[in-house]
This record gives structure tokens, C-alpha cells and sequence, in this order.
């Protein structure tokens, strides 16, 4: 019996284990409902939402294919031991490598354990550009288009489906025990994610690499596939197929606006996404410890104070406060804007990323481990590799939101307030304040922080340790480790 163990890779397209099962003999597809993952501090009711919609969605391609989809609830070892005990022949088991949280490579490594204890064969294989094992990073790049570049494959025709009572009973999200702070997210499942890729190649995404950066553009512009690839309901690969098509055919053809440098942007994030990922599967305890260690104890003075004011967007500045309301409704904001919070939170506020990251893991419904802890150390310059970037919200807001529209939509308390004080309302005068309906202090807070002072503190901290030796060191083993190069390290050849 070939059980495929469907983990985030909720599809059966390009789905290599479903295809390899299929030549084993009978097949028994299974999903499990795991408590440790969905009591982890990372899971959020509108990932179980998502999860949920991508499940029927499943259900239904294996259903036109006459198949099902089983569902369990328990640990993936105990759930496996039952089914052991209950199924009447021997059991080998199909799935992806997943790199995803530390709770769930634990898992792994404990059912891993398991199968070889009960001689049970685990088949594992890559879903996409990360690569296990990886031994450098030199040859990644060219072992990521060597994937890509393979054939999609297609759901095989000749599937056996066990004779099996099978049981598929969701479980609701308000019976997760967790509290449900979202209002309208994506709908998950195959069928949303090709129509919004179908939109995206096709009209959409025509300025996608001019309208990213706004909050604004950004809503429809951006692909909006990243929950899609999260929870795999599409293949990165297929993805990266359809739209290099899309650029191929766009050869020699005149007068296209901003299509090619958009799709070849598009594409680009696609490689980054695979990049970032890499560095989890390569070291998963980035989830929590710094990729540079000379980085280590910089913020141990946590306040909760200020904590609790940028989750509830209530710094006192615009643009923070819009994302972060917006956020918390949609399970969506742009990447920029993403950058542009964890910068405020690890600069402005000097908050510790380890805490950080965790809250904004249960806000985005694209939640990816791997790309999520790698971007929140690089935004929080502890990663000893990267240059230290710092967003000026008040800068991003004239930029990416220059008339107030999107601030406006998110911070109600701003509604009245004219544009030539949207970006700093607590400049208003007192007469002003009254005139448009918003008392700073009690309306609408003043700035929590002044921006300048706590960036200065900021980069006297983190440029004194990064001009220590001892950081210096820690880089080159950083960058030896995780940084991006399409061509090798030249090396030194002895001429002794």
C-alpha cells in the first residue's frame, strides 16, 4: 500500500510522489491535522482557513481522477501506526521534503526514525529549487534552472485508489482554540490560484515591476500567488514554465509597455524565493538564533509597550499603523511595506526579531517559514552579510502613498486630515485638530518614537559590532554558508 502523505503540496499537478506511488501499487492519499503544528505560535486561524479551502480543492481533482482524499487528526506517528495496524498489507510511504518550521522538521526527524525502526520505506522528493543536501552554495543557481527546466509532470492515468472506508471531516476554525483576528482573506485552492496567475500574465501584471512597492498598486499589480506556492497548490515550477512562455512569446514584439521587465522581475522572485527558503533547510535554527552570532543579546530589553502599539497599529505613523490594520483584516500587505514594518519594529522600536517574527507569522496568510526568519534577521541587520537598510515611514508614505488614499482607507482617525499634514498629523495645531476631528493623544497617538534619534542609536549599535574582527569572521562563514552567488568562490591554488 503506498500511502501519499500530502503536506504543503495540496495538488496533483507536477506532484512527483503521487506520481511515483502510482507505480507501487494501490494508493491511499492522506492528509493529517496535526496538533503540534496547529498549536505551534506560528499557526493562525487564517492559515487553517486557507488550508481548508486548498483540502476541498484536493478532494475534488482526486475525485475526478476516482480517488479521495483521506483525513486524520493526531501525530504523524501515531496516525501512521494506525493505519499500520489497520490496513491489511505492508505500508511504504510518498511524500515532498518540507522546510518548514522547527516543529515540523523535529516531526521529520522523529517519523524518520520510526519508518526505519518498523521498516517502513519513506520516499522524499524535492518540490521545488531548494536543494537537500546542499554542501555549498556554489552550483545552486545552476542546479535551480536545471529543476525548473524540467517537464512539468502530469497526473499519471493509470492511478489504482485503495479500497478504503476513507473519512474526510474539516476541522472548523473556530475549533482550533485560537482567536480569529481576520476579516477577508484569499480563498485557497487550485482553481483561485490559475485564475489569479491567468490574470497576472495576461493583464494584471503589466506594471507589476513599477506598482510592486506600493500598498496601493501593489493589491492587484503584485501576482498575489505567494499563499498558492506557501501551501502548494500550484508548483513553483509549473509557475516559472507559464510564465517564461509567456516571455518567450513576447520576442520580438514590439511596443509592450512594461511586460518584459515585469515578467523577468517576476521571475526573478520566483529564484529569490527558492534563495531565501535554501537558508532554513541549510540551518533551521535561524528560526530563532542569529545568522551572525556576534549579533547576539543587542536587544534583550524587550518593550512590551511598544510592542503592543505596533501590533495594534498605534505608533503614531501613518503608514505603520495603515499596514499593520491592514494586515491584521486581509492576511495581505506588499513586500515593501512588509520591509518597512520589521525595520520600524527592530530600529524604531529596537524590538527583538525573535518575538517579532512570530506575531507576524499568524498575520501573513503566505506564511513561509523559510523566507519569513531569513528576511526578518536581514531587516533587522543581524545577519552580518547584508547591508543595513532602514525605512523611513514618513519617506514611504509620500512616496508610495503621496495623496493619503491608502492611509486614509486603513486609519479612519485621518479621514478629515488634509493632505499637507496626512504624514506628520501630530504637526497639527490645536485649532487644526479640532477643525478636522482628530485629537493626537486621544484620536490618534503621537509618534511613539522620533525616528531620527532611535535610527542613530541604531546604527551606532550595529555598526560598532560590525567593524569588530570578531563579526568580520562570523560574515565570511555567513556568506560562506548563505550568500547569493551565481558563480563560484574563486579559490586560491597553492603554487607550491
Amino acid at each position: 500500500m503506498s500511502i501519499v502523505w500530502f503536506k504543503k503540496d495540496l495538488r496533483i499537478v507536477d506532484h512527483k510522489p503521487l506520481h511515483e506511488a502510482c507505480n507501487s501499487g494501490s494508493v491511499l492519499p492522506l492528509y493529517i491535522y496535526e496538533p503540534e503544528i496547529i498549536e505551534a505560535d506560528d499557526y493562525d486561524p487564517r492559515h487553517h482557513q486557507f488550508i481548508n479551502d486548498s483540502l476541498l480543492s484536493l478532494k475534488e481533482s482526486l475525485k475526478a481522477i476516482g480517488g479521495f482524499l483521506h483525513i486524520e487528526y493526531g501525530s504523524a506517528i501515531d496516525v501512521f501506526k494506525k493505519l499500520k495496524n489497520t490496513l491489511p498489507n505492508s505500508i511504504s510511504v510518498y511524500s515532498h521534503e518540507e522546510t518548514g518550521n522547527w516543529v515540523s522538521y523535529q516531526r521529520d526527524i522523529k517519523f524518520k526514525k520510526w519508518c526505519k525502526s518498523q521498516d517502513i520505506n519513506w520516499h522524499e522528493y524535492q518540490q521545488h529549487g531548494v536543494q537537500r543536501p546542499t554542501f555549498d552554495r556554489d552550483g545552486w543557481s545552476y542546479e535551480w534552472n536545471k529543476f525548473m527546466n524540467l517537464p512539468k509532470i502530469e497526473v499519471s492515468k493509470n492511478i489504482k485508489f485503495s479500497s478504503f472506508d476513507y473519512l474526510f471531516d474539516l476541522i472548523d476554525i473556530k475549533k482550533i482554540g485560537k482567536h480569529i483576528t481576520h476579516k477577508s482573506i484569499q480563498k485557497g485552492g487550485r482553481e483561485a490560484g490559475l485564475k489569479l496567475l491567468d490574470s497576472f500574465l495576461e493583464t494584471r501584471g503589466k506594471n507589476y515591476s513599477k506598482e510592486m512597492s506600493s500598498p496601493l498598486t501593489a493589491i492587484t499589480s503584485c501576482s498575489r500567488l505567494s499563499p498558492y506556492l506557501t501551501f502548494g497548490n500550484l508548483s513553483v515550477r509549473e509557475v516559472y514554465k507559464i510564465a517564461k512562455a509567456k516571455i518567450d512569446k513576447l520576442k520580438g514584439i514590439k511596443n509592450l509597455g512594461n511586460w518584459r521587465s515585469s515578467i523577468s522581475s517576476f521571475l526573478g522572485r520566483l529564484r529569490w524565493h527558492c534563495h531565501f527558503i535554501q537558508k532554513l533547510e541549510d540551518q533551521p535554527q535561524i528560526e530563532w538564533e542569529n545568522m551572525s552570532r556576534s549579533y547576539d543579546s543587542i536587544r534583550d530589553d524587550f518593550n512590551e509597550l511598544f510592542f503592543i502599539a505596533w501590533k495594534n497599529g498605534q505608533t503614531g505613523y501613518p503608514l505603520i499603523d495603515a499596514c499593520m490594520r491592514c494586515l491584521k483584516d486581509t492576511g495581505y500587505i506588499n513586500f515593501r511595506m512588509r520591509a518597512m514594518l520589521v525595520s520600524f519594529a527592530s530600529y524604531d522600536l529596537w524590538l527583538d526579531w525573535r518575538k517579532t517574527s512570530k506575531y507576524l507569522a499568524t498575520q501573513f496568510t503566505d506564511y513561509e517559514p523559510g523566507i519569513h526568519y531569513s528576511q526578518f534577521q536581514m531587516q533587522s541587520g543581524v545577519t552580518g552579510i547584508n547591508s543595513i537598510r532602514i525605512y523611513n515611514p514618513i519617506k514611504q508614505q509620500k512616496d508610495h502613498d503621496g495623496e493619503g488614499i491608502f492611509v486614509r482607507e486603513w486609519v479612519p482617525e485621518l479621514k478629515e486630515v488634509p493632505l499637507e499634514y496626512i504624514f506628520t498629523p501630530h504637526l497639527m495645531s490645536e485649532g487644526f485638530q479640532e477643525i478636522y476631528n482628530c485629537k493626537i493623544g486621544t484620536d490618534y497617538p503621537e509618534p511613539i518614537v522620533d525616528h531620527g534619534l532611535q535610527v542613530k542609536k541604531a546604527k551606532q549599535v550595529l555598526y560598532g559590532i560590525k567593524k569588530t574582527e570578531g563579526a568580520r569572521v562570523e560574515a565570511k562563514k555567513v556568506y560562506l554558508k548563505h550568500g547569493s552567488r551565481r558563480r563560484p568562490l574563486l579559490k586560491r591554488v597553492s603554487t607550491t
